[in-house]
């Protein structure tokens, strides 16, 4: 079961990155230009797919062992790595509000865990 646990927070994480290079490619499609040059320019998105599908497929994988009920919850952790990521990548402003809100993932993903 510790495997498949491992394997779930690499699809997390995977899926985490995933999110944040949508993002990235989102910012930087130019306004202008042809639209050959916007695809170039949209790589991150494309990536972004790829790296979703790699992170369901460990998804899928993990899910023949461990129980959905308990799985899931853990998605959540994707949540707070882009949260991170937001922040110290994007400098995007965090407030009170979304810090507890954050807290209280946080402690459903502990609580899920210890169950």
């Amino acid at each position: 079961m510790m495997k498949d646990i491992y394997i779930i927070l690499l699809s997390v994480l995977i899926g985490a990155v995933g999110q944040i290079a949508f993002k990235y490619g989102a910012t930087h499609i130019p306004d202008t230009g042809t639209f050959l040059e916007k695809v170039i320019a949209a790589w991150p998105i494309t990536a972004g797919l790829a790296l979703y599908g790699v992170s369901t497929l460990l998804w899928i994988y993990a899910l023949r062992t461990v129980e959905l009920s308990y799985a899931y919850p853990l998605i959540s952790l994707g949540y707070v790595l882009v949260f991170l990521a937001s922040y110290f990548l994007f400098h995007e402003t965090i407030g009170p509000l979304r810090v507890g809100g954050l807290i209280l993932i946080l402690s459903g993903i502990v609580l899920v865990a210890k169950s």
